[in-house]
Formats: C-alpha cells, sequence, structure tokens
C-alpha cells in the first residue's frame, strides 16, 4: 500500500518560512524526501480552527491510486498534496512540491526599489502594461496570454475529466511562466474536492470571484474561467474587477464573444465545458478549426482539443486512455 501519511517527527525541523494566509503557513522541508515525488518540499501547516481530517486525505489517496503517467501529467500542472501530515492523531498539514522557479518572479517594490522574489500570480496579467514595467514584471503579448488561457483549461479539464472540482480560481491560485515553455501550474489544490461532495477545508469565493450560484461545482469552475478570460483580455479601469463580456470584444473572434457569454451564463447548465476553451485557444494559436460549433450545445460524443506540438507550450497534447477510454492532457 502507498504511505500516505507521516508523522511530525518524520518530517523534523522545518525551514525558511515561505509564505502564510489565512488558512496555513509554509515552510521549506529540507529533512525529508519522497521516493514517488523526487526534488525538494514544503509543509503547509494548517492554522488552529481548520479541521482537515478528511479532504488531504482523500486527495492524497486519489493521486496515489493513479498510473504513473497521469500522476506525472497532475503533478507538472498542479502543486498537489503528496502527504498528510499529522501529530498524533491530528492533521497537522501537508507536505508538497516546491514551486519551481520558472514560475517565480523578481519585482521592484514600489517606492523603496528594493526587489523581492514571489510566486508569478496570474494577477500580474490583469494589470496595465505599463504598471507592468514599472514594478519588473514582464509584458505579456496577446499570444503568450492565449496560450496561458489554453493551459489553465487543459488543467482544469485534467481534474473535470476526473469529477474534481478545483473551486476557488482566482486571480491568485494560479501561477503563469511564459519563455521558451509558457505554463501553468494551479496552487492551493488542498481544497479541490470530488464533484457533489463537500470540501473539508472551507471554499471561499475570492472577492470578485464569486459565480451566481452558492455551490462550487465544474460549472463554477468554468464561470470562474470565463472571468479569467474576460479579464486578461480587457483593458482600462477596473480590468481585474469587469465582469461585461464586451470588454474582451477586440480581442476575441466572433466564435470567442459568443463563447465567453455563454460561459458567463446565470444558468449553471448553459455554460460550455472547460474543453471548448481548449479548441477555441488552439484555433486562434494554430489555425486549426475546432470539431464542432464551440459554445452552442455539446453533441454527444466530444474530443478535447489537441494541443500543437511546437515549443511554445508545455501542454503537448492529448491521448485516449486506453482502459478508461477518455482523452487526457499529454
Amino acid at each position: 500500500m502507498a504511505v500516505e501519511v507521516v508523522t511530525l517527527q518524520q518530517l523534523g525541523s522545518v525551514g525558511k518560512l515561505l509564505g502564510t494566509g489565512g488558512q496555513a503557513r509554509v515552510f521549506k522541508a529540507p529533512n525529508i524526501q519522497l521516493p514517488d515525488a523526487p526534488g525538494p518540499l514544503v509543509y503547509k501547516e494548517y492554522k488552529a480552527g481548520h479541521d482537515a481530517r478528511l479532504g488531504p486525505r482523500q486527495l492524497v489517496k486519489f493521486r496515489n491510486a493513479l498510473d504513473p503517467d497521469r500522476r506525472a501529467k497532475l503533478d507538472r500542472c498542479t502543486a498537489w498534496p503528496l502527504r498528510v501530515v499529522e501529530n498524533g492523531s491530528q492533521v497537522s498539514g501537508v507536505l508538497m512540491p516546491l514551486i519551481d522557479k520558472s514560475f517565480m518572479q523578481t519585482r521592484k517594490l514600489p517606492g523603496t526599489g528594493a526587489k523581492k522574489t514571489s510566486p508569478r500570480e496570474v494577477q500580474n496579467l490583469l494589470v496595465p502594461a505599463q504598471r507592468a514595467m514599472l514594478v519588473g514584471m514582464p509584458v505579456v503579448t496577446e499570444e503568450q496570454r492565449m496560450t496561458v488561457c489554453r493551459d489553465l483549461a487543459a488543467a482544469l479539464y485534467l481534474l473535470h475529466s476526473e469529477q474534481l472540482v478545483f473551486g476557488d480560481l482566482n486571480a491568485k491560485n494560479e501561477l503563469f511562466r511564459i519563455g521558451e515553455y509558457p505554463s501553468v501550474m494551479l496552487v492551493d489544490c488542498d481544497g479541490i474536492r470530488k464533484k457533489g461532495s463537500m470540501a473539508e477545508i472551507a471554499q471561499l469565493d475570492a472577492p470578485d470571484w464569486d459565480g451566481p450560484e452558492r455551490w462550487l461545482t465544474t460549472q463554477s469552475d468554468c464561470y470562474k474561467f470565463g472571468l479569467f478570460v474576460l479579464r486578461v483580455f480587457s483593458t482600462g479601469d477596473q480590468q481585474s474587477t469587469t465582469r461585461d463580456p464586451a470588454r474582451a470584444d477586440a480581442v476575441l473572434d466572433a466564435d470567442g464573444r459568443r463563447l465567453l457569454r455563454a460561459t458567463l451564463s446565470e444558468v449553471p447548465g448553459a455554460r460550455p465545458p472547460i474543453e471548448d476553451w481548449g479548441f477555441y485557444f488552439r484555433y486562434r494559436l494554430t489555425g486549426k478549426p475546432p470539431p464542432h460549433d464551440i459554445g452552442a450545445p455539446a453533441p454527444q460524443q466530444r474530443q478535447p482539443v489537441a494541443v500543437s506540438t511546437s515549443q511554445t507550450t508545455s501542454t503537448r497534447g492529448w491521448v485516449r486512455d486506453k482502459v478508461t477510454g477518455r482523452w487526457t492532457p499529454l
């Protein structure tokens, strides 16, 4: 049986504090290694009052049950909980992979000029180019933005194909990199849950990223992805909070405009599945047309987007699983 739990004693002393949030603190974990996840690790320590008895255990079990190829795909696009850390019989936190330096950004702090290196959150795509340059952030081109959107759609599709809900999709829970191998990484994954179940760790809608419905579902993931696309391609004031799909009309073509409006529907069942966005951005980036009318009612047999194999992205394509018959990202 695969190991799912380590104790605080096995973890040993923790290293540098890397970050803190409302629910947890993250430390380097230099004194432990895992055979199925080579590389440096971090310890996410839950703060008092956040009871995590069940959720992280299920996520660790889920990853352990995957075949090695599919597990590697999951690890490429998520900072997934690798082990539950127990203090006695209580879950005190989880072990996760250290974020790769390619997803980090050194920037200048406003006013002081001091430099700080921190994760390159997608919220950096939601500011004007002049402001990005002022603080030492890269100016991301329209094509690179489309690649980020396509890879985020692929990561969410991987979760949705396993009946998993990401839930708290917002401007901080996804990281991106550009350059030779653009890609996206989902973080704060310990709130992910199975479709139709409740999350053990409270899933909260970030300000300005809430959907019309109360519950977090795959449909709410799609709605929030629509907000992400809208805000990534909007310009002008209040870019990071707009909900007006017309603000992206200058960048999206007729298919994209129709798809965005359908995705931002108040009716969850009217929203197209996340793979339609993969089809759309593949078409915009490679010229290969979608196999069906994207944004329209879905046909019974739907094939996910096959992503270009050029070295402009780390998402190399899709393949049908011989056992389950599902299409999955390479």
